[in-house]
């Protein structure tokens, strides 16, 4: 068995409602596109010398001293869990409900799957054949052993339309066989080459069917996780309490951890009156400020993947027009909406990926410049001479796209283009966006990810990359051909010729277009530690903090 080549990872950005949009709206899923096999994993970044299969993504400034047991962290967030079901994720339960659950492996910064339920695996070299062998005495937090079945139930689960896991579903539908061969081995098979198959891996939390389909199964989840569930007050707090029966042994630190559901003002007035302990995704003006304040830490995660996307109707004139799609790509100022509405923490991007991507491409990643004369010339080009448009937003969840949208609009205007912003709610936007209403003619604007991963996990989920149904309403053969080949192939250099061949098609094509990273941030007062981050999701561990009496 080969490794996984180990990728730098560098830069931030954050996970907002894309997430929830992508789990709504996403119909079959297919597997990424970077092969991933081992069978001998090793230590993941920031794992102890005790612990070393315990997958720790990113890393904070080594602590003072020695991890203190005890204390209840206060955490708050802007955005509460939509339910309690283990497999729907929502931008809310990175937070929330996964505290409670363990899934079977992790990557770390560098993109190598590490060790969680599954200790190790064995991967046939066409990746259609796979074996998981698990960790022996997990307990749930009900006291019975995860096995097997358990792992075979979870992965199966999501394809019961009643769940409505869409982006699992597609993914559990990679594989043609998933058994339970014996107590602690789980093999799965597929017709075709799934070499994202670690990607899959990370989205699953294993379940226990039994309390799952209980009469508690809505109103209390039961976990393997770190922490087990005490209270969900929706709308004001989700409440967790420490697994004295953890897997990792002395983990967690923590007696427990308040979720608090706040906006991003209060989130920031509280933090700094000492009624918080931590935060995540403070107003950026806030987290700029708080960082250079004393007693306070301001940690922006190092690499999410999640980024600020457009997109445009492409099945009405004049944008099914690629020059003018074209054109609208060097109308937009990335630099200037990175460093005004994201206080010059967001990074510009003209392509989704993340350094730690193999589809990255710095030189290609500044094919379009901000310039209004080229923009200009190709309207020209295609006969277009002014017009009026609407941009639709999700203001609520994502305010930092209203101001891309004046930005945007004081740029059209000298184009000679109307463009209208409508600020909607996000049921609206989903209903008008998905199913293409009247009024939706011109352009989208929404967050996205992720692009820290294997290049063909966004084409599987992404609402916005996908190849069938789409947001911007683009269908191409030659599209789909490219991503198929993606998704499937295996040999590394002809991988990175497809990566090429994909990038400069998305560039061409302009029908879905990035505009920055999107950052995500926490933000702790100085007496919490190790506080880390997963790679998948911009989502925050908890499961080594600890914090100072």
């Amino acid at each position: 068995m080969g490794s996984l080549d180990r990728r730098a990872a560098m830069r931030l950005v954050v996970f907002g409602a894309g997430l929830a949009l992508l789990d709504a709206c996403t119909s079959a899923a297919r597997p990424s596109g970077a092969p991933t096999e081992s069978a001998a994993p090793t230590s993941p970044v920031g794992a102890t010398s005790t612990i070393v299969s315990a997958p720790a993504p990113a890393n904070t400034p080594s602590p003072p001293a020695e991890p203190r047991r005890g204390g209840t962290l206060r955490h708050a967030q802007t955005a509460d869990v939509a339910s309690l079901d283990p497999h729907l994720t929502t931008t809310a339960s990175a937070e929330t409900t996964f505290l409670v659950f363990d899934r079977l492996t992790a990557y770390d910064l560098n993109m190598k799957p590490q060790p969680m339920l599954a200790e190790s695996w064995d991967i046939s070299s066409d990746f259609r054949a796979f074996k998981l062998n698990l960790r022996k005495g997990v307990q749930y937090h009900n006291g019975r052993e995860m096995t097997a079945d358990d792992v075979k139930y979870s992965l199966l689960r999501p394809r019961d339309p009643a769940v409505g896991a869409g982006l699992l579903a597609g993914i559990s539908k990679w594989f043609s066989t998933i058994d339970a061969t014996d107590k602690y081995t789980v093999t799965l098979t597929s017709e075709a080459p799934q070499p994202g198959f670690f990607d899959g891996l990370e989205n699953f939390n294993i379940v226990d069917k039994v309390s799952l389909e209980g009469p508690e199964g809505k109103s209390k989840i039961v976990g393997t996780g770190p922490f087990q569930m005490v209270e969900w007050a929706n709308g004001d707090h989700f409440a967790v309490a420490r697994n004295g029966n953890y897997w990792q042994s002395g983990k967690p630190y923590l007696d427990g951890i308040l979720i608090n559901i706040r906006n991003q003002q209060t989130m920031a007035v509280q933090l700094e009156s000492g009624g918080l302990d931590s935060a995540k995704n403070l107003a950026l003006n806030d987290f700029v400020r708080l960082k250079n304040e004393p007693g306070f830490q301001a940690l922006p995660h190092p690499s999410s993947g999640t980024f600020f996307e457009i997109g445009m109707n492409t099945g009405h004139p004049p944008l099914d027009d690629k020059r003018v799609r074209q054109a609208m790509n060097y109308a937009i100022d990335r630099s200037r909406f990175a460093q005004t509405s994201l206080n010059g923490i967001g990074t510009p991007l003209e392509l989704p990926w993340s350094p730690s991507s193999p589809a990255y491409d710095a030189n290609k990643n500044a094919t379009y410049p901000y310039d209004l004369d080229k923009a200009r010339g190709l309207l020209e080009q295609a006969g277009v001479d002014g017009f009026e448009t609407d941009i639709l937003v999700i203001g609520v969840a994502m305010p930092q796209l209203v101001d891309f949208g004046q930005i945007f609009q004081a740029s059209l205007t000298q184009l000679g283009i109307k463009l209208n912003i409508k600020n909607l709610e996000q049921s609206v936007w989903l209903d008008v966006v998905i199913n293409k209403k009247p009024e939706y003619t011109g352009f989208w604007g929404s967050n996205d990810g992720p692009g820290n991963l294997s290049p063909g996990y966004l084409f599987s989920g992404s609402p916005g990359w996908r190849t069938v149904n789409n947001h911007s309403a683009f269908q191409s053969d030659e599209w789909t051909s490219l991503v198929n080949a993606v998704l499937a192939e295996t040999d590394t250099d002809r991988r990175k010729q497809l990566y090429s061949q994909v990038n400069d098609y998305m560039l061409d094509q302009s029908f879905t277009v990035p505009i920055t990273t999107n950052p995500i941030t926490i933000t702790l007062s100085q007496k919490v530690h190790g506080i880390e981050y997963w790679l998948h999701g911009g989502a925050v561990s908890f499961t080594s903090a600890w914090m100072d009496s």
